[in-house]
């Protein structure tokens, strides 16, 4: 797309939603949650790259379900994702007490303190699971907190998200690209580090199993919790069959000092990554399925699809 078409595109879509959010924080909370399942059975509907990439994320990890299976998860996917949208919208005239008071329910924060005793920081890791905004402002109330965040597409979106994380709850932003850093600094103050870790970002990873499949993962946590020594605890923030918000703290993942620093980052990424599966598993309906978890190939894999595509020009 030439950059005059992509800004307009993009003006016209942070116009949009700009209007979108002011009408958002005019209706009653409950009412923004309603409105934004409808919003996300929508663009379901009319997004068809968006929903064919949903489709197939979800037959990659259950290869075994027949298509109605998969198509009633990825509807109730983009359903849960706009009640999360809305709802996030609406938070904007909420202190940061109201956010968190939604929390109903919280298992294992125990572990969390435990990890935090030693003094050394721990590092939270989570996915784009329940309401990961949510998890950030609860662990923000209770305990000082930094996220590792990356850039948004349009600075006008990053600086309204920014806003939204540090102003109102209360969790400043580390950016990808300077993190490193601002995390050693954080540890060093015994501090929470949140991070999100369940997604392909094309760089600093390392291949481990996700639903059975070789996923390329992000490695830069286990290589900083390894040389630290902080903690990393497992945590996320799900909704209940109430519709209420819980959060799930797990046990601090022991992390492996064999003195091979590769396999121990190796093993560490696949441990956080087998918890982020176990929970996904545990919610399907409430994981962001329409990010290409699989898009980077291990080289083994794509040297045999060369070769097996070869075969089939000169058969």
């Amino acid at each position: 797309m030439a950059p005059i078409a992509r800004k307009i595109k993009n003006d016209l879509i942070y116009c949009s939603a700009r209007a979108l959010m002011f009408v958002i924080q005019c209706l009653p909370y409950s009412w923004a949650g309603a409105l934004g399942r409808s919003f996300g059975a929508a663009i379901f509907s009319l997004a068809g790259g968006e929903r064919r990439k949903t489709l197939e994320s979800i037959r990659t990890a259950y290869p075994e379900w027949n298509h109605l299976k998969v198509l009633d998860l990825a509807q109730n996917v983009w359903k849960r994702l706009g009640q999360n949208l809305f709802e996030v919208i609406r938070w904007i005239p909420m202190t940061q007490e109201q956010v968190v008071a939604q929390v109903a329910r919280v298992e294992g924060w125990e572990h969390l303190e435990k990890a935090l005793a030693r003094g050394k920081g721990a590092v939270v890791v989570t996915g784009h699971l329940g309401n990961w905004e949510m998890l950030g402002g609860y662990l923000g109330r209770r305990h000082p907190t930094t996220a590792v965040a990356k850039r948004l597409y349009d600075n006008r979106f990053d600086d309204l998200v920014t806003w939204m994380r540090t102003e109102k709850l209360k969790v400043p932003m580390i950016k990808r690209g300077m993190a490193l850093r601002g995390i050693l600094e954080a540890l060093k103050m015994n501090w929470v580090i949140y991070a999100l870790v369940d997604q392909d970002t094309g760089k600093d990873g390392v291949f481990v199993p996700f639903f059975g499949k070789p996923a390329w993962t992000q490695s830069g946590i286990a290589r900083i919790v390894r040389k630290t020594g902080a903690a990393l605890v497992p945590a996320f923030m799900v909704r209940g069959e109430d519709g209420r918000f819980e959060l799930k703290v797990e046990k601090e993942i022991h992390m492996p000092m064999t003195g091979d620093l590769e396999a121990d980052v190796l093993e560490i990424t696949r441990r956080y990554t087998e918890a982020v599966e176990a929970a996904v598993r545990a919610y399907p309906d409430q994981w962001m399925w329409m990010h290409r978890r699989w898009k980077t190939r291990p080289p083994e894999e794509s040297q045999q699809l060369e070769k097996t595509e070869e075969s089939r020009r000169f058969a």
